[in-house]
């Protein structure tokens, strides 16, 4: 990710694509849903049953759900059996669900890269409820301690921003909330939700805490978070999915360790009262984000 390239020169302003012209309904005030729930491994037509009931049956306008929750946390060397392409059956369902309900799912599902057979992604969906699909591929792969995702997954090339039929969400995968980068490249691109899916066990969450209400404040940001819960193999996830304003405050939070679906209404208009009190996203300075990936490259031109 080249953000010498990708951050704007001058005043900051959302990606024009983003434009709410075209079929886009940006309410002020749409409601959140965490569905925070056990996703058996191996079970796509469990899984997407499961999906289907809890989207009919929530008030919600988004509805959002863990981290790979199509196949669950994680299938290791059956991921290339489970892995579908973006016209899989998965995919299809789903955006069909957010059709009949106009609701927008984000989701999570392990996506077979159409042109280089043997490549998976790691990847988080938004169906939205107009019709439209988007995909945003994991950047940040967690390969330490019980975690292995590079050895299964290729990493993401781009961050995405996505156009619902209720809001404008930056999609993140759990491990990507800790790269404040990724997070503030999304709120310069326009997105009005930081929306992260994650299968994040007991022993990461303190961590996750601490970087979540960070990632809100310092862009003047909503950031939903939706976590997974039981127990696979040697993770026991942890739950305590949450909604955070964009003065970092949580708003929301679900139980720990138990199934719970949670629902809060937020107002987009807090953003711009946010960031005209601290406005971090206009004093953002694209000449230390060049700094950065300068020295991240090895091209700072300093042999010393």
């Amino acid at each position: 990710m080249d953000l010498a390239v990708m951050v704007p020169r001058g005043p900051f302003r959302a990606n024009t694509n983003l434009s709410a012209s075209r079929s886009l309904r940006l309410m002020s005030k749409l409601t959140i849903t965490l569905a925070q729930v056990t996703c058996p491994l191996h079970d796509r037509e469990a899984n997407l049953g499961r999906m289907k009931e809890v989207v009919k049956d929530t008030p919600g306008d988004v509805v959002m759900f863990p981290e790979l929750n199509i196949t669950g946390y994680m299938p290791r060397d059956d991921i290339f059996r489970y892995a579908e392409t973006m016209s899989g059956p998965s995919v299809k369902a789903v955006s069909k669900l957010a059709k009949q309900t106009r609701k927008d799912i984000i989701f999570g599902l392990p996506v077979k890269e159409a042109k280089v057979q043997g490549v998976v992604f790691n990847s988080c969906i938004l169906a939205a409820g107009d019709g439209r699909v988007t995909r945003y591929d994991k950047m940040y792969l967690p390969t330490f301690g019980p975690f292995e995702e590079r050895v299964f997954f290729a990493q993401g090339r781009k961050a995405v921003v996505a156009k619902g039929l209720h809001a404008r969400y930056g999609l993140m995968v759990c491990y990507d909330l800790f790269f404040p980068e990724l997070a503030k490249l999304e709120a310069l691109m326009g997105a009005q939700v930081l929306v992260d899916l994650s299968a994040s066990p007991t022993t990461s969450r303190p961590n996750f805490e601490k970087v979540m209400p960070a990632r809100a404040v310092e862009n003047g940001i909503f950031l939903a978070f939706c976590n997974l819960v039981g127990v696979h193999g040697s993770l026991v996830f942890s739950g305590g999915s949450a909604v955070y304003g964009p003065r970092g405050d949580i708003v929301v939070r679900a139980k720990d360790l138990d199934e719970d679906i949670v629902h809060h209404r937020i107002d987009l208009a807090d953003i711009e009262v946010a960031r005209r009190f601290r406005p971090l996203l206009k004093d953002t300075r694209p000449d230390v984000l060049d700094a950065m990936r300068q020295l991240a490259t090895g091209t700072d031109g300093d042999d010393a």
